[in-house]
């Protein structure tokens, strides 16, 4: 359809043009509403004595309610890729930014547990269009050679994000209460809203037309989604984000703690705090990745580097005894740099889908690397249950190093298999959008 032709950022006159100071400030509010939504994902973290005393809760009730977060953000990533190529980024984001705001008004003015699921579920339902918003800006307003160095600034907004969320965060409950806190990142939402209403535009297209909003396109979701699931190379590099995020999620966001604790004998703040620096390495991993591959002008090279570096880091950290604690940084910071290479794949799944169907691909990449999380939270559970020799301590049940190590032999593994999906599956597009591809 000739509306597709627009959509295009592969033609010639684009692909020579340089960045404007409109579209720098369209990407920069986009990833301010990726950085806020990251506040409002780790906030209850930073206020669950408050909330267990206001709300009546206990541990079980306030985990749900926090996670009715991810219970709407999940399932959102792909309808939302689909979304923004059929309606555009400007209407979708004012849209996705109020709702996370009404989302925070509801939460922080309600006593009721009912309400408050409510609320979080409203916040992780309009989050699940921060990330896909801004890559479709990136990929309209940029060339492509922008992109994955981009989008490694982007994964840097939510780390970003994350340590608002805590710090000073916990500053701002200890002062105003948690309920004037979570009111006043409401607000914050709507001015950002504003501003994204006012300042963002759809394409360079668009504004060279006159117009607020770029042409929809006319496919039904359906027809998105086969054209995208209909290329094999989607589903490589879905698989290989998903092999390079899932033990992050399975180490650094929960099980890595206590293995440090029992593996290195230090305290939990000690383990909390090497911890941090898989997160760091994340921040810095993520654009670092991105500029070497627009540099050097290839894709595979930095994406079998990224994998590689899982297996150096993690192995030692794992089945090393007695490693020295600086050496234990190191290592974690690798590992942190492996995963980097999740941030990478999305330049990578660009590349390799028309224009027209770019949300809907880093919809699905996007949702590959979510559910990492979702599968291997629980599959290092039950390894460890199965490896577990039923020791208690103090009433609960005591995992021992063999334990853990016996659990995670299958986290290594996967960036060995990551790194496999790099050399032979991947095809290497040198940082341009493929030619030929369907429309």
């Amino acid at each position: 359809m000739s509306n597709n032709k627009n959509n295009d950022l592969s033609l010639p006159s684009f692909a020579k043009r340089k960045p404007s100071l409109l579209a720098t400030i369209i990407c920069i509010l986009a990833s301010c509403f990726y950085m806020y939504e990251f506040i409002l994902q780790v906030s209850p973290a930073v206020m669950t004595n408050q909330l267990i005393s206001d709300l009546g809760l206990n541990a079980i009730t306030l985990g749900t309610v926090a996670a009715f977060y991810y219970y709407s953000y999940t399932p959102m990533q792909l309808p939302a890729g689909f979304l923004f190529d059929r309606f555009g980024p400007r209407r979708l984001l004012t849209g996705a930014i109020l709702t996370c705001a009404v989302g925070a008004f509801l939460f922080g003015s309600t006593s009721s547990i009912a309400i408050a699921s409510a609320g979080r579920f409203m916040m992780g339902m309009g989050s699940a269009f921060s990330f896909i918003g801004t890559l479709v800006l990136i990929s309209r307003w940029f060339p492509s050679g922008y992109f994955a160095f981009l989008t490694g600034l982007v994964e840097l907004m939510s780390s970003v994000g994350a340590i608002v969320g805590e710090a000073p965060l916990t500053i701002a409950v200890e002062h105003w209460g948690w309920r004037q806190t979570i009111i006043t990142l409401g607000i914050a939402g709507v001015i950002l809203a504003l501003l994204v209403w006012l300042i963002v535009r759809d394409s360079p297209e668009a504004v060279s037309k006159g117009h607020r909003f770029q042409a929809t396109s006319k496919k039904t979701i359906l027809q998105s989604f086969h054209q995208v699931a209909a290329n094999s190379q989607t589903w490589f590099i879905a698989l290989y984000s998903f092999m390079v995020w899932a033990p992050i999620t399975a180490f650094a966001a929960l099980w890595g703690v206590p293995f440090l604790v029992v593996a290195y004998g230090i305290s939990t703040k000690a383990a909390s705090t090497a911890c941090t620096m898989i997160w760091l390495a994340i921040g810095i991993g993520c654009p670092l990745l991105g500029w070497w591959s627009d540099k050097v002008n290839l894709r595979r090279m930095p994406l079998k580097f990224a994998a590689s570096l899982g297996v150096f880091g993690l192995v030692p950290v794992i089945y090393m005894p007695h490693l020295p604690l600086l050496w234990l940084y190191v290592c974690l910071f690798l590992f942190g740099l492996a995963a980097s290479g999740q941030s990478l794949a999305f330049g990578v799944v660009k590349d390799n889908n028309h224009s027209s169907v770019a949300g809907t691909a880093i919809g699905i990449n996007n949702m590959a690397t979510v559910a990492g999380g979702a599968l291997f939270q629980p599959i290092i559970g039950i390894l460890l249950h199965l490896n577990w020799n039923g020791v208690y301590s103090n009433g609960t049940p005591f995992y021992s190093v063999e334990n853990y190590r016996k659990a995670f032999i299958v986290l290594p593994f996967c960036y060995f298999i990551a790194f496999l999906i790099g050399k032979f599956l991947i095809r290497e597009t040198h940082c341009q959008q493929q030619p030929h591809l369907a429309k």
